[in-house]
């Protein structure tokens, strides 16, 4: 071969190299934000992205009340803040102000709730005395019905989404009232972990203690009234147990300000999170020495209130006020970013950084108990019936 093809067989391979080496580091670039900024003299300049996705699918965006795109898709933004809101025929809209920074992507990730939640019937008989476990996984209620498909008695329900519609075996009848033994006279409470059932007469003269992982016969009907201290205080040993476990967890700053004795110590289900109620009043010191570049921009709440409640990100360093004592039956939806509660008569749910309070269902009778399906897309309550309330599509 003559050094002149020589020469030329190498020009063409560093040609070659040289295109390939630019093409990936153009493509490195666009990928991390980069666009050519032609009103300042072709200038690369620095965006971020906003990654919009939804469920359901399809939901319309908009930015600064300019509608962009759908869900699903990828918007190069320059740095600064940015009203967003997503909506979808028949679901509330969600909303909020973003801060997109260069080279970052921003993710919307987010679920939309139904405008009308789909309200059914668990039982057609009333129910009485209601009560859920602590991790809001199991309800028992009483019913005294003359109806002959709800047979009279003390029912155990463990919702799920395959059974929500009334059948032999949900909600499952654990102890059948008999004309010695009507359990609508009786109150409850769970063991820490819902293996047993304390039953106490209201008229307060007897209790039972119930196994719930086991068939109930008339030889559990045996009065424990006599040995109550020690089972609470055994019950107290295996709720601190539970309870140290989960502060194990958490930072000793953070826990410092925790109320171990309050009902309310939840950790998300992908366990970043913490949702707890305050001890005491005080400042929340910043935990991480560098926070990361991801960091929610929502205005956080580092001064605690007692009594209030709070959800703590572990990766984030960020504390946001979710709210205080007038909310009751506070929880995480499972598998999301949201907790669900009531105030009065109405169930509510808010993002973990305290935006997006959704007022979702409305009632004039007092909600006396909720607990959430499996897959978090329905809400169980207990009001005169049992009912199960359909707020979102799990799609």
């Amino acid at each position: 071969m003559s050094p002149h093809s020589t020469r030329k067989s190498l020009l063409i391979i560093l040609s070659v190299l040289s295109i390939v080496v630019s093409g990936t580091f153009l493509i490195s670039i666009f990928a991390r934000g980069y666009r050519l900024d032609t009103d300042n003299g072709f200038k690369l300049k620095a965006t971020g992205l906003l990654s919009a996705t939804s469920k359901p699918k399809s939901a319309r965006v908009y930015i600064n009340d300019i509608l962009t795109t759908a869900t699903d898709d990828t918007i190069n933004l320059s740095p600064g803040e940015y009203q967003i809101e997503i909506t979808k025929d028949t679901y509330l809209p969600w909303t909020k102000k973003i801060k997109i920074q260069p080279e970052l992507v921003y993710q919307t990730d987010i679920q939309l709730f139904r405008a009308t939640p789909n309200l059914k019937n668990i039982t057609n008989a009333n129910i009485f005395n209601a009560i859920t476990n602590s991790d809001a996984t199991k309800i028992v209620f009483a019913i005294a019905s003359a109806s002959a498909t709800q047979k009279n008695g003390l029912y155990l329900f463990e919702p799920s989404e395959f059974i929500l519609q009334l059948s032999d075996s949900s909600p499952k009848l654990i102890a059948p009232s008999t004309l010695l033994q009507d359990w609508t006279k009786f109150t409850y409470q769970f063991s820490p972990n819902s293996k047993e059932l304390l039953a106490s007469a209201i008229n307060g003269k007897i209790n039972y203690l119930l196994p719930l992982d086991q068939t109930i016969t008339s030889k559990n009907y045996v009065d424990v009234t006599s040995k109550l201290n020690e089972i609470k205080t055994r019950w107290l040993t295996e709720q601190s147990q539970t309870t140290k476990i989960k502060l194990e967890k958490l930072p000793p700053s953070l826990v410092s300000f925790i109320s171990t004795t309050s009902s309310v110590l939840f950790l998300s289900s992908d366990e970043n999170k913490v949702l707890y109620q305050a001890s005491t009043s005080g400042s929340l010191a910043t935990l991480l020495p560098s926070p990361p570049p991801t960091q929610s921009t929502q205005t956080q709440n580092r001064d605690l209130i007692k009594d209030f409640y709070y959800i703590y990100d572990l990766k984030e360093d960020t504390n946001f006020l979710i709210g205080d004592t007038s909310l009751s039956s506070l929880n995480w939806l499972p598998g999301s970013n949201y907790l669900y509660f009531q105030k009065e008569n109405t169930i509510y749910v808010i993002e973990s950084d305290a935006t997006n309070k959704l007022s979702l269902y409305t009632t004039d009778k007092p909600i006396k108990a909720i607990l959430p399906s499996s897959e978090g897309n329905k809400l169980i309550l207990s009001v005169d019936k049992l009912y199960s309330l359909t707020i979102k599509d799990n799609r």
